[in-house]
């Protein structure tokens, strides 16, 4: 009876339990029923639902935030590196290379991500020429997420690739400066300063032996010197100087071939006494601060030469340009081999000038003028007044004094005398003595006159013939008009003979007018940009507009490559375009 009981207590428990559970149950239900009618509540829900869409969106963002944090750190990290590796001295190897690229990330405590660095084979990451590094490097890493763990993604990955390549190419630079007259004072010392301080940039700013400079001084002419004249294929007329003579359509090609024959330019000059041409106004300028330096890496040699330049003469900008050009020109190559052969270039120096499509070399010129192109003049080219025979006579005799006389085929043995008269008579023979040196007189002839330059008296043609006939004449050579002219100008011939057709035909036939330079220079100009030389031109104190400006404006490679200078400035030209050439010889 008692366990009835008890198990009928259970169940009644059970059975309350199971009552009460019901009841909360559909309490609740009741209640949420109500909730469900009640539009607050159903506000409430919506609230929730736009709350977890936004922690969603939220974690989403805030993770890929850190994401493009740590990839940009990681890129940065990749663009200094291989920067720095690119930026090694030239001649550094790619292990080196590769160690730099690494001690950049070990340092910035990224080492982990880096990718391994490939130096060997087909497809290295890091290139190393002569001229030239390419360094190409990986990284990567995985970022823990905080929120969109939520979503299921765990992790989010970054990654980085990053490229430099540091070019240095060799760099050949024509400097074309302008010496005529007007350059005289204070416009030549500013511009030997700038001059000086560009070549200085320059070098300074390249390894040894990868920049060379060749400066050309212009005013009536350009004048090569000896070694680069010698080593061409000139038609040769005189030897006071090395000046060439161009025809106009060779100002349509950059280059100077040494298989190409071209004239010598004639030296005289417009006004001077004989033997006494004044320099202002001569054809060509045979001193050595006049002459070219070619193919030269010594700052001290530059800035001597550049330290002796003077001014003197007309503007021909034209000529500057063309030799300007063919010292870049890859025609010139033989030429510059005969000058390294000759060590008037460094030995170290080779394959100069540098072909035009070489990818590791730059060219460069910089012509300096301080006005408009001036008049030049020229014999004509059928000229009575070019050629052999000219009006000028160089005899050579020796003052004598009589010794004895002797008598010919005698027999019994010689019969002497001491009595000169005896010189007239065949049958005896004469002993003189020289006693002085040699003398040379040239004579100026016109008709059967005979002007003595240096005794300035006329004689007439017999009593030139005695001076033949006298037993000191030792020889006559009659000049041609090439040689004549190298030692007096066109206008002092014509004052001593009368005869102004040669003043006439030197002054007034085959000059060059500053219209006539123009064009010639505008068409080397076009030649020299169409071979990809980059030209940068200055106007030294001219004025804004003028032809001067103009001419050296449409010369340069572009407006931004012309630079006008008020005078004193000229230093920043030459600076601005030193920092220019720089910049053109690094690309990353």
């Amino acid at each position: 009876m008692e366990k009835g009981y008890a198990g009928q207590l259970q169940l009644n428990s059970v059975a309350a339990n199971a009552s009460c559970a019901a009841r909360r149950g559909a309490a609740a239900g009741a209640r949420l029923r109500r909730f469900l009618r009640d539009d607050e509540g159903a506000g409430t829900l919506l609230t929730l639902y736009v709350f977890m869409f936004m922690l969603v969106m939220a974690g989403l963002g805030i993770d890929t935030m850190r994401q493009e944090m740590e990839r940009a750190r990681l890129q940065a990290t990749l663009d200094a590196a291989v920067l720095a590796g690119a930026g090694a001295p030239m001649g550094t190897d790619a292990p080196a290379i590769k160690a730099i690229v690494e001690d950049y990330f070990d340092k910035t405590g990224m080492a982990q991500y880096l990718h391994e660095i490939n130096t060997d084979g087909e497809g290295a990451d890091i290139v190393t020429s002569l001229n030239a590094t390419r360094v190409y490097a990986e990284a990567s890493m995985d970022i823990k997420t905080y929120l969109m763990k939520m979503s299921g993604v765990d992790t989010l990955g970054a990654f980085g690739a990053a490229a430099a390549e540091v070019r240095t190419p060799k760099l050949e630079v024509s400097m074309v400066l302008d010496v005529s007259g007007s350059m005289r004072g204070t416009k030549l010392a500013n511009l030997q300063s700038a001059a000086k301080n560009f070549v200085t940039t320059i070098l300074n700013g390249s390894d040894p032996g990868n920049t060379v400079i060749s400066v050309i001084p212009f005013a009536w002419t350009v004048t090569p010197g000896e070694n680069i004249y010698t080593a061409l294929n000139v038609n040769e007329t005189h030897d006071y100087s090395t000046c060439l003579r161009f025809s106009a359509s060779d100002y349509n090609v950059t280059g100077i071939d040494p298989n190409t024959p071209y004239d010598q330019q004639i030296f005289t000059a417009l006004y001077g006494n004989f033997d006494d041409l004044d320099k202002a106004w001569r054809s060509c300028y045979p001193e050595t601060r006049a002459q070219i330096l070619p193919f030269s890496m010594s700052e001290s040699a530059l800035h001597a030469h550049i330290d002796a330049l003077d001014a003197d003469g007309n503007t021909s900008a034209h000529i500057g340009m063309k030799w300007g050009a063919a010292m870049l020109d890859p025609d010139f190559k033989d030429v510059f081999d005969t000058l390294k052969t000759g060590g008037v270039v460094d030995a170290s120096l080779s394959e100069l000038p540098a072909a035009y499509n070489e990818p590791e070399s730059l060219k460069i010129i910089v012509l300096m003028a301080d006005g408009q192109n001036t008049t030049s003049y020229y014999f004509d080219d059928n000229s009575p007044y070019r050629g052999p025979n000219s009006d000028l006579y160089l005899m050579k005799y020796q003052q004598m004094e009589f010794k004895y006389a002797y008598r010919k085929r005698r027999k019994g043995g010689l019969q002497y005398s001491y009595d000169e008269g005896k010189c007239s008579n065949s049958n005896w023979t004469c002993i003189y003595e020289a006693t002085g040196a040699e003398v040379s007189a040239y004579f100026l002839r016109n008709g059967n006159q005979y002007y003595n330059v240096e005794e300035r008296t006329w004689i007439d043609d017999s009593r030139y013939d005695a001076i033949k006939a006298s037993t000191g004449f030792i020889s006559e050579t009659q000049l041609s008009w090439e040689q004549a002219w190298g030692l007096m100008s066109p206008r002092y011939y014509s004052q001593v003979t009368g005869n102004w057709d040669a003043w006439n035909d030197y002054s007034g036939s085959q000059y060059e007018n500053g219209s006539t330079k123009d064009q010639r220079m505008q068409a080397i100009c076009a030649a020299t940009k169409a071979r990809d030389v980059i030209v940068y031109t200055i106007g030294y104190a001219i004025s804004s507009g003028g032809n001067a400006e103009t001419q050296l404006r449409n010369c340069a490679s572009s407006a931004n490559h012309y630079y006008p200078t008020n005078g004193s400035n000229i230093s920043a030209a030459f600076n601005s375009i030193a920092s220019n050439v720089q910049s053109l010889r690094l690309t990353q």
